[in-house]
C-alpha cells in the first residue's frame, strides 16, 4: 500500500489520462470548493477549446467525482463542501447547457455521492480497498463518457453499452455482446445442405439424418433419452421437423463469476484480448445501471441475467464479481499486471471520448439477431480496440509520466521509482555499470502465453501455424488429461457397470470410493480423478457452448468435489453421467479439430493423419502439454532480451523458430483420434433397448443350433442356476457393448481371458463353454430367460412383476382363435417366443409410464417391427392383439411351443 503526502487521496488520479484540459478543469473545481464561488468553474467553461466538444465535460463530470465525491466521502480529510455550496455547484451543472440530459443527471448523482444507491462498492465510503475504489472510479469514468458521447439514437457504437448502463429495459431481448451464440447455423453450414435434414425430439433437443435426409432408424435422444428418428422413412409422431430459426439466447448467459474460466477465450470474430476487454465494458455498464434505486432498471436487469439469480440476490455484486473476474482475465490474456491495465483503460476511455466517427452507422443498435451483433462486434473493435491494442504501451508509459508529474502525486519518491520517469544524470556504459547500475534491475511485466498471443495477433498471416496453435491453446492445453480420464472411466466401468444402480451411486461419494481402496489404487484413482477434476474446469464453459453432447445442466454451475457423488465420475448418458461423456466427446473432438485446422494450413488432408483409438492414445499421440512446465519454457527460450543501461529493456520474439519448435515438439506426428464408447450400465438398465441394439451394432448376432439349444436347456435344471448363468450373460453383454470383441471368439474364453471370470462357476452348463461364441450371446441369454420365466411360471409366481399391469390383459375367446390359428402357421414358433420375451424384458417397463399409456392398444405385431424383430411370419400376426396382450400372448405361445415338443395338450 502506498502512503501518499499528508492531505492526498489514497488512489492516485489515473484520470489524468485526459490531458491538460482535465487537469485545469479539476484544479478550477479546487479552486472554486475552497473559495466557495463557482466563478474558477465559469471562467474555463468559457475559455474552453470548443474543439473539445465532449472531452471537457467529461473532464467537468470526473473533476467533481475527484475533488467534491470523494472528498465528502473520506471522513479523514476536511471537507468543505457545505449543503450551501453543493446548492450552488447543483444549478451550476444543471443550467450552463454544457452537459447531455443523461450527463446532468449523473452529475447531479456525483456532488450528493448518490451514484451508488444500490451498490456499494460504486459509492465512494471510508474504508474500502484500494482494488475497490480504482474499480469505482473506472465504472464511473466509463459512465461518464456514456452520458455525454453516447446520447440515445446518435448510432455512436457507445450506445449499445449507454442502452444497457442507463435504459436496460430497451435491451431485455438484445444479445449482448460476447455472449456465446448457438451453433447450429455454423453446422448447417458446413454440412451439404441437400442431402442433411434436421429435427427436433420431444425436448427440442435437435439432431440430423444425412444421406437421404429420412429416417430409417430409431435412437434415443443423447441429451434427454427419449425415442428419436424412424423407421421406414416417417418421422416418429413425438419428433418435429427443426426449425431453421436462431435459438440464440438473448441477455447474460455466463452463469456465476467464479466459475468462469480465469482464461481468456474468443468469441466469434474476437480474439481472447478482445473478448475480454469488450466483456469489462459490458459489467461496467450493467455495474452502473445496477447501482440505481430505480426497481423498474433492476427488474429490467434481473430478467436478462440466465439462469435467474435467487429471489433476493443482489443484482449488483453478481456484475460487481463479473467485472472483477474481467480484470483478472484481461490482465493475463494481454500478460500485464493489474495496475498496467488500469492505467491502459482509462487511456482507452479518453480515447473514446476524443472519438468523432460514428461507427455504429447501419448497423442495428438492439441487437437483435447473431448478424447484427457479429457486425457490431466487429465495428466496435475496429473503431476503438485495433488502434488502442497497437499504442497501448505508448500510452501507458505517457499515462505514467502524466501521472508522475501531476503536483498531486510528483514529489512522490516511491511512486516516481516505480514508474522510473527520473532522468539519470549520466548513463554509464556497460563496462562502468557493472551488476549493481539500477538500470539493469528495473522491474519487468513478465512474458505469457496471453502476452505473446495478444503481440503475435497483427501478424498472424506470417505465423498461421502459431497463431492457430495459440487461438486454440485454451481448450488444447486440457488435451493433457484425457488419458487419465479414460482409465478413469474404464476402471468405473469394469468395477460398476452392470453392478450397481442409480440410487446407491448417488448416495456413494467420491471420498468413500477412494478411503475403499489400496494406498497404491487410491494415489493413482486420486491422480485420476484430480486430473478430471482439472480438465472439467479449463473447458466447463466450452463444454457447454459448444460441445457436441451438453453436460448435465444440474452441474453448469457447480464444482466438483470429494464429497459429490460418484455419479459425477460414472460415464453414462443421462444424469450426471453425461458430464464425463460429454467431456471425453469434447477433448477428443478439440484434438481432431485443431489437427484438421493444421492441415489445412499445410495443405493436408484428414486421410493423410494416421489413426488411433482412443483407448490406445497415450501422451505421445495426443497434443498434450503442461502450460507452465513445457509451452512457456519454450516460449522463454525464443524470447530474446536486450539491456541497455538507461534504456530499458527491450523484449522480441523469434516467433519463425518458436513456431518450427512448436510444430516439431506438439503437432508433427500426432494421430487423430478415433472416439470410442464408454459406458457404464446401471443395474436396473440391464434389459434396455439401446443396450442391445448398441451391442448389436458392435458384434453381429446369431441364433445357437437348435440342437445346442435343447442340450444347454437339459443341462441347467435348476432355477438358481439359470438365474446365475443369466447374471454372468448379463456382464459379458454389458462390458461387450463399451468395448466390443471378435464374434468367433468362445464366450468361455473372454469370460477367463478378459473379464477373469472362472468360466466353469459362471457359465455352468458345459455345452454352453464348449458352443456359445459372442455372436450368439444374446441368443444364449434370450434362451435362458425364457426358461426362467417358464420355471417362475410353473411355480405360480410372476414372472413379470416388474412389468406394467397395462400389459396384463388376458385375451378373449375370439382373440385365442386368432392367436391360435396363426402360430399354427408360423415355422419359427420357439424364435418367436423368445423374440417377444426380449421384447417384454426390454421395452415393457414400469418405469416406462408415460410411453406405455400410448403403447396400450398398439398392434402388437407393430411394436415387434420397431423393435427390429425380423422373424418371417409376425407381420402376419393379427391386428386384434395388441401391446396390452402382451403377457397373455407369450404365455399362450410358450404353452403351445412346449406341447408341440413335448406332445402334450394345450
Amino acid at each position: 500500500v502506498l502512503r501518499h503526502n499528508e492531505g492526498e487521496d489514497a488512489i492516485p488520479d489515473r484520470f489524468i489520462v485526459l490531458g491538460e484540459s482535465y487537469r485545469t478543469t479539476r484544479e478550477a473545481v479546487t479552486n472554486a470548493v475552497l473559495s466557495s464561488s463557482t466563478r474558477p468553474l465559469e471562467e474555463v467553461v468559457t475559455n474552453t477549446d470548443r474543439s473539445l466538444k465532449h472531452v471537457a465535460p467529461v473532464g467537468l463530470l470526473l473533476s467533481l467525482y475527484r475533488e467534491v465525491t470523494m472528498c465528502q466521502a473520506e471522513s479523514s480529510q476536511f471537507q468543505p463542501t457545505g449543503a450551501e455550496y453543493l446548492a450552488k455547484l447543483r444549478d451550476f451543472v444543471g443550467r450552463r447547457g454544457l452537459l447531455r440530459p443523461d450527463a446532468s443527471r449523473l452529475a447531479l448523482q456525483l456532488l450528493g455521492n448518490e451514484q451508488g444507491a444500490a451498490l456499494a462498492h460504486v459509492k465512494v465510503s471510508p474504508g474500502q480497498s484500494g482494488m475497490v475504489r480504482s474499480l469505482a472510479a473506472l465504472v464511473v469514468h466509463f459512465a461518464c463518457v456514456l452520458s455525454q458521447c453516447a446520447p440515445p439514437t446518435s448510432g455512436h457504437p457507445l450506445e449499445v453499452f449507454a442502452a444497457l448502463a442507463f435504459k436496460p429495459d430497451t435491451m431485455r431481448k438484445a444479445l449482448l455482446p460476447t455472449m456465446p451464440e448457438d451453433d447450429l447455423p455454423a453446422i448447417r453450414n458446413a454440412l451439404p445442405e441437400s442431402n442433411t435434414h434436421w429435427y427436433e425430439c420431444p425436448n427440442g433437443h435437435r439432431y440430423y439424418v444425412a444421406n437421404c435426409g429420412s429416417p430409417m432408424q430409431e435412437y434415443q435422444c443423447n441429451v434427454c433419452r427419449v425415442r428419436i428418428g424412424g423407421t421406414s422413412g416417417t418421422l416418429d409422431t413425438a419428433n418435429r421437423v427443426a426449425s431453421a430459426a436462431d435459438q440464440s439466447e438473448s441477455g447474460h448467459i455466463l452463469g456465476a463469476a467464479h466459475l468462469r474460466s480465469a482464461s481468456a477465450v474468443p468469441e466469434r470474430d474476437l480474439n481472447p484480448a478482445s473478448c475480454a476487454l469488450m466483456r469489462i465494458l459490458l459489467h461496467m455498464s450493467l455495474v452502473w445501471a445496477a447501482s440505481s434505486s430505480d426497481q423498474g432498471k433492476l427488474a429490467a436487469l434481473a430478467s436478462i441475467i440466465h439462469p435467474a439469480l435467487p429471489v433476493g440476490a443482489n443484482i449488483g455484486q453478481f456484475f460487481w464479481a463479473h467485472l472483477e473476474r474481467d480484470i483478472q482475465v484481461f490482465a493475463k490474456a494481454i500478460g500485464k499486471g493489474i495496475d498496467h491495465v488500469l492505467l491502459s483503460l482509462h487511456h482507452l476511455f479518453a480515447a473514446m471520448t476524443e472519438c468523432k466517427a460514428n461507427a455504429g452507422s447501419g448497423v442495428d443498435l438492439g441487437l437483435s439477431n447473431r448478424t447484427t451483433r457479429r457486425r457490431w462486434e466487429k465495428a466496435f473493435e475496429h473503431e476503438f480496440f485495433t488502434k488502442f491494442f497497437e499504442t497501448m504501451e505508448e500510452g501507458v508509459t505517457e499515462a505514467q509520466r502524466a501521472l508522475m508529474n501531476d503536483e498531486r502525486l510528483g514529489n512522490d519518491k516511491l511512486m516516481r521509482a516505480v514508474f522510473e520517469v527520473d532522468a539519470r544524470a549520466a548513463v554509464p556504459s556497460a563496462d562502468e555499470a557493472g551488476h549493481l547500475d539500477p538500470s539493469l534491475w528495473r522491474y519487468r511485466v513478465r512474458a505469457s502465453i496471453g502476452g505473446l498471443m495478444h503481440m503475435l495477433a497483427p501478424q498472424k498471416e506470417n505465423f498461421p501455424v502459431l497463431f492457430t496453435f495459440l487461438h486454440h491453446e485454451h481448450t488444447l492445453r486440457a488435451i493433457q488429461y484425457l488419458p487419465e480420464i479414460v482409465q478413469l472411466q474404464r476402471r468405473l466401468v469394469d468395477r460398476y457397470s452392470r453392478r450397481i444402480d442409480r440410487k446407491t451411486a448417488e448416495e456413494y461419494t467420491i471420498k468413500r470410493f477412494l478411503s475403499e481402496q489400496t494406498d497404491m489404487d487410491k494415489e493413482l484413482l486420486g491422480t485420476m480423478i484430480t486430473a478430471y477434476e482439472d480438465a472439467w474446469m479449463l473447458v466447463r464453459e466450452q463444454l457447454y457452448q459448444h460441445g457436441r453432447l451438453k453436460p448435465s445442466e444440474e452441474c453448469r454451475y457447480g464444482v466438483i468435489k470429494r464429497r459429490s457423488p460418484l455419479t459425477f465420475l460414472l460415464p453414462t448418458t443421462e444424469g450426471f453421467g453425461r458430464n464425463p461423456t460429454a467431456l471425453v466427446d469434447f477433448l477428443v473432438s478439440a484434438h481432431n479439430e485443431f489437427l484438421e485446422a493444421y492441415g489445412g494450413v499445410k495443405k493436408m488432408k484428414v486421410n493423410d493423419f494416421q489413426r488411433v483409438s482412443l483407448f490406445d492414445s497415450t501422451h505421445a499421440q495426443l497434443i498434450s502439454y503442461d502450460g507452465s512446465r513445457h509451452l512457456l519454457p519454450l516460449v522463454l527460450s525464443h524470447c530474446h532480451y536486450t539491456v541497455e543501461p538507461g534504456q530499458g529493456m527491450l523484449v522480441q520474439y523469434d516467433l519463425a523458430a518458436l513456431e518450427k519448435h512448436l510444430e516439431q515438439r506438439f503437432i508433427i506426428g500426432r494421430p487423430m483420434v478415433d472416439m470410442a464408447e464408454i459406458r457404464l450400465v446401471f443395474s436396473e438398465d440391464v434389459h434396455n433397448t439401446s443396450q442391445m441394439v448398441a451391442l448389436r451394432r458392435r458384434i453381429p448376432q446369431a441364433e445357437l443350433p437348435k440342437a445346442t439349444q435343447h442340450q444347454i436347456v437339459a443341462e441347467l435344471h435348476e432355477l438358481t442356476d439359470i438365474c446365475s448363468v443369466i447374471a454372468s450373460l448379463e456382464i459379458g453383454i454389458g462390458f461387450l457393448m463399451a468395448s466390443g470383441g471378435s464374434g468367433d471368439m468362445l464366450l468361455a474364453d473372454y469370460m477367463e481371458r478378459v473379464l477373469k471370470m472362472n468360466p466353469e462357476l459362471t457359465l455352468i452348463s458345459r455345452k454352453l463353454r464348449h458352443s456359445c461364441m459372442l455372436q450368439n450371446i444374446l441368443s444364449a441369454w434370450r434362451l435362458l430367460v425364457v426358461q426362467r420365466t417358464q420355471k417362475l411360471t410353473d411355480l405360480g409366481q410372476d414372472a413379470f412383476e416388474d412389468v406394467a399391469d397395462d400389459f396384463k390383459v388376458e385375451i378373449d375367446r375370439e382373440q385365442r382363435q386368432l392367436l391360435t390359428e396363426w402360430l399354427a402357421t408360423l415355422a419359427q414358433r420357439d424364435a418367436f417366443v423368445g423374440e417377444l420375451l426380449e421384447f417384454i424384458v426390454v421395452e415393457l417397463k414400469e418405469r416406462h409410464a408415460e410411453r406405455n399409456a400410448s403403447w396400450v392398444d398398439w398392434a402388437l405385431t407393430e411394436a415387434l417391427d420397431q423393435y427390429g424383430c425380423r422373424l418371417q411370419g409376425v407381420d402376419d400376426m393379427p391386428y386384434e392383439l395388441e401391446c396390452q396382450h402382451a403377457i397373455a400372448v407369450w404365455a399362450f405361445a410358450a404353452r403351445m411351443s412346449r406341447a408341440v415338443t413335448t406332445g402334450a395338450v394345450v
